[in-house]
């Protein structure tokens, strides 16, 4: 029983990820999609033409351009561009991701056919979950990483990186509670509000005030320091929002740890101190960092992120650190890699050369025909070998078995996209 439901396991993860193995040929194939790492706030304005296919769009040449607007004309404060992102002594590699890989390998094993190593690293680096991303920091600079132990994430300061867990995976260790209280009483003229979120803060004169700003900081924008949170908040006037905010202020949230379920309720700020007391198990200072790739597109820095992105545009169009990661895997992984040309490929079958004399007659004659006619199909020669055959038929079947064998030894190559050739290689002499 223990042996048939691994096998049920094993099969419903195959279905798990499914990934395209049929290749279109090399003029065929389309330019990289988006970046996994686009931010338009500091990417190159020619590289995101050089995306876009290096042109405007025609519509829009015809259309008269509007005049420019005076500078002295009030159009309201302009958001200032942010610095450009820096380029840091981080080395970026690209590594298969575990499920991924294996999806291709369970994939090759039932095809028994041969695919290019490089168009199998182009599928996984155009997959948004296809890859690890590996970070390594040049050993001759000072620069320290620090990695969060619970989802990877990768920061540059040890402040970031605390910030980070905090305003990420407080959820992790506390469940809340929310109970209703009293309203708060007195008179306010007005209350805070964050203009990006929406969320009420309470009026700049209460006590809580401070409490749901720091809150607001590390939930919402943790990447931003306290000064620029502090800018997106406005003060308003409504005695709508204002009893609004009152009745928001009746629930309090309390927290209960996941671990110690005995423990007493805390509120937000006792919380966060007791989390930070223990906050430094939760993360490690590295120079090498593994980092998932759906996690790394979500990185807080932008310099990192800008790293990453400049890396991924060169592998999305060669992508040879995955190519090198996928070939070691590979070979761990009982696969085969051969070379035709100047293509490597990577198959379940290890080609073994066999001379067509050294066989029975039925088995040389179709050696020696793709001998002859390399890059054949299969139906190109049941076509030429048996032209009266139907090939739909029992007995084109039973015709084609010859072929099969010989593909399941090795003794023939069948490709990706149904072709057929005979391994090149030297032969052993039996007569010494």
């Amino acid at each position: 029983m223990e042996e048939k439901s691994n096998t049920h396991k094993e099969r419903s993860d195959s279905h798990e990820v499914i990934l395209d193995l049929n290749f279109v040929p090399q003029w065929a194939r389309k330019p990289p999609g988006e970046s996994h790492y686009s931010r338009k706030e500091y990417e190159p304005k020619t590289e995101r033409n050089e995306r876009r296919g290096g042109r405007r769009d025609d519509r829009r040449e015809d259309r008269p351009r509007r005049p420019r607007r005076d500078s002295g004309e009030d159009r309201g404060e302009r958001r200032p561009r942010p610095d450009p992102a820096r380029e840091l002594p981080v080395g970026v590699s690209f590594l298969p991701e575990q499920k991924r890989l294996a999806s291709l390998v369970r994939q090759i094993h039932h095809s028994r056919r041969a695919y290019p190593l490089m168009d199998l690293a182009n599928l996984l680096i155009q997959d948004a979950e296809g890859y690890l991303v590996k970070l390594e920091v040049d050993k001759t600079s000072d620069l320290q990483l620090f990695q969060c132990r619970c989802c990877k994430a990768v920061c540059m300061s040890e402040e970031a990186v605390r910030q980070h867990i905090m305003g990420r995976h407080l959820a992790d260790f506390y469940s809340e509670d929310v109970i209703e209280g009293e309203a708060p009483s007195g008179s306010f003229p007005g209350v805070a509000r964050c203009r990006k979120t929406g969320i009420l803060l309470g009026p700049p004169n209460h006590h809580s005030y401070i409490e749901k700003l720091t809150e607001l900081h590390q939930s919402r924008f943790p990447h931003l320091s306290l000064d620029e949170v502090k800018q997106q908040v406005e003060v308003v006037r409504d005695e709508e929002l204002i009893e609004q905010w009152r009745e928001e202020s009746r629930r309090q949230t309390m927290y209960r740890s996941r671990r110690d379920t005995e423990a007493e309720p805390l509120n937000r700020r006792q919380v966060e101190l007791a989390f930070a007391r223990d906050i430094e198990k939760h993360y490690e200072p590295v120079h090498r960092a593994i980092v998932p790739s759906k996690v790394a597109q979500q990185l807080e820095d932008r310099d990192l992120v800008h790293t990453i992105h400049q890396v991924w545009i060169k592998e999305s169009r060669f992508p040879l650190s995955m190519s090198f990661s996928m070939r070691a895997a590979f070979r761990h992984m009982h696969l085969h890699l051969f070379k035709a040309g100047k293509v490597n490929f990577v198959t379940h079958i290890k080609p073994h050369p066999v001379a067509p004399e050294d066989t029975v007659p039925n088995i040389a004659e179709v050696l020696m025909f793709l001998k002859e006619n390399p890059g054949s199909t299969r139906m190109h020669v049941l076509e030429v070998l048996h032209p009266s055959l139907d090939p739909k038929s029992l007995e084109a079947k039973e015709a084609l078995k010859p072929l099969s064998w010989l593909i399941e030894r090795g003794h023939i190559i069948e490709f990706f996209n149904g072709t057929l050739a005979i391994p090149i290689g030297r032969r052993r002499n039996h007569g010494k």
